[in-house]
Order: structure tokens, then C-alpha cells, then sequence
């Protein structure tokens, strides 16, 4: 009695992991930050998922204390937009593929926006690692030497 119940509980733990992969591979993660005109995290923001060819009724997420939100959508085209009250503060095109995403927002002003620089980083010579991006500084100033 004892094995097969063990045999039973072990072929529905493998069915189980079996259909989380299944179904975490047609979704995608996506997940990111708001930063609202002032600078400060958009508290409270709709982020709504609308698909393409409208085959699912629109995914809509909202952004926590911190500007931070998340949503699994179905593999597909969207128009993702972010919203307050009535207003619609930015809006683009996103591509669902069933890899994890990070989208963020920053609705400041291009003045007042912190522009960052990156550089690719190859892979170093008999490293197993690859290649990744790295922030670089950018002095204000020419530098002195040439």
C-alpha cells in the first residue's frame, strides 16, 4: 500500500513539474520600475497589457509604494502603457516570448534625466563566462591628458 502510494505521489510530482514548465515556457515575466515626472517612484500606476490580435482581455498591473510592478502575459504582441487616472503617460510595443523581461519607465523630461552610458564587455580569454554590459563613467570635462 505504502509503495504505491509513494509510486502514485512520485508520477504526479514529475506531471506537475512537467506542466510548470510547460506553462512557464508560453508566458513571459515582465517586471519593472515607474519614475514619475518629479523623480520620485509612480506610486499607484496602471500598467495595462493589451494584445495585438486581441485573442485575451487586456493584463492590467498596478505599481506599488516603491514604482515597482510585474505581470505574466501569454506569448504575443502588446501595446503596453502606463496610466494615470484618464491620462496615458507613455505607451510602446512589447514582444512576449516566454523569457523573463524588464521594462522601465522614467517620465521625467530629458533635461533632468541621468543620462547612463554602457559598454560591451567580451568574454575574458579562457573564461567560461560571456560577455556581459558594463556602465561606464563619463567625465563632465575633456580630460587633461591625451
Amino acid at each position: 500500500m505504502y509503495r504505491g502510494t509513494l509510486i502514485a505521489s512520485l508520477l504526479l510530482s514529475t506531471y506537475a513539474v512537467a506542466f510548470a514548465a510547460t506553462f512557464s515556457a508560453h508566458t513571459s515575466s515582465i517586471e519593472g520600475n515607474v519614475t514619475a515626472a518629479d523623480g520620485r517612484p509612480f506610486k499607484d500606476a496602471e500598467i495595462r497589457f493589451e494584445q495585438k490580435a486581441r485573442q485575451t482581455s487586456p493584463i492590467i498591473s498596478r505599481t506599488d509604494a516603491k514604482g515597482h510592478y510585474s505581470a505574466a502575459l501569454p506569448r504575443g504582441l502588446y501595446k503596453m502603457s502606463v496610466a494615470a487616472g484618464d491620462a496615458v503617460k507613455a505607451s510602446i510595443t512589447v514582444k512576449a516570448t516566454g523569457f523573463n523581461s524588464r521594462i522601465d519607465f522614467d517620465l521625467r523630461s530629458s533635461a533632468e534625466k541621468k543620462i547612463k552610458h554602457y559598454v560591451w564587455v567580451g568574454g575574458e580569454t579562457g573564461s567560461h563566462l560571456p560577455g556581459h554590459w558594463v556602465e561606464a563613467a563619463i567625465r563632465e570635462s575633456p580630460s587633461p591628458h591625451p
